[in-house]
């Protein structure tokens, strides 16, 4: 039978080396996942007369091209009424591990420049959706602000 003064020598031993077990434990990666697929290939969708293309090679998306209807406002003379925008060449960077790409960009369309956001997200078994948004401001010789945003669920292959 152990003395007890080898018995308190052992407790703090023993103390120690289940905290450093949990902190282990705590720190431990997480099971292997598969990254999300980004098949190679072009992507587009059509919708009326709005519509997003891209094409993805070894996870790299470029040629990245869209065309959307703003919403505008004059403030001068209080009138709101729809404008277009287009962008075409955008694009670098590859899709992230979990299927995410994104860039910023700024383009000029119809004598405005715009700035904004493009987006594709590459799921696994809900498909591929692509997004865009767009700001422009008038600068100084209008006072017309716009702003849009087109969001759809991408087919692989041509426009459609």
């Amino acid at each position: 039978m152990p003395n007890r003064k080898r018995l308190l020598q052992l407790v703090p031993l023993a103390l120690l080396a289940l905290t450093l077990g949990a902190a282990a434990a705590a720190l431990a990666t997480p099971r292997y996942v598969r990254p999300a697929p980004a098949p190679d290939g072009r992507y587009g969708k059509v919708q009326g007369d709005e519509f997003i293309g891209f094409k993805v090679q070894d996870r790299k998306v470029t040629d990245f091209f869209f065309n959307m209807r703003m919403q505008c406002h004059d403030s001068e003379s209080g009138e709101d009424f729809i404008r277009y925008f287009d962008g075409h060449n955008i694009g670098g960077g590859r899709a992230t591990f979990n299927g995410h790409w994104d860039h910023n960009y700024t383009q000029t369309s119809g004598l405005r420049e715009g700035s904004g956001l493009a987006e594709v997200t590459f799921t696994r078994g809900r498909g591929v959706f692509g997004s865009v948004s767009v700001v422009t401001t008038g600068g100084t010789e209008s006072a017309e602000d716009c702003n849009g945003f087109i969001d759809f669920k991408m087919k692989r292959g041509p426009l459609s």
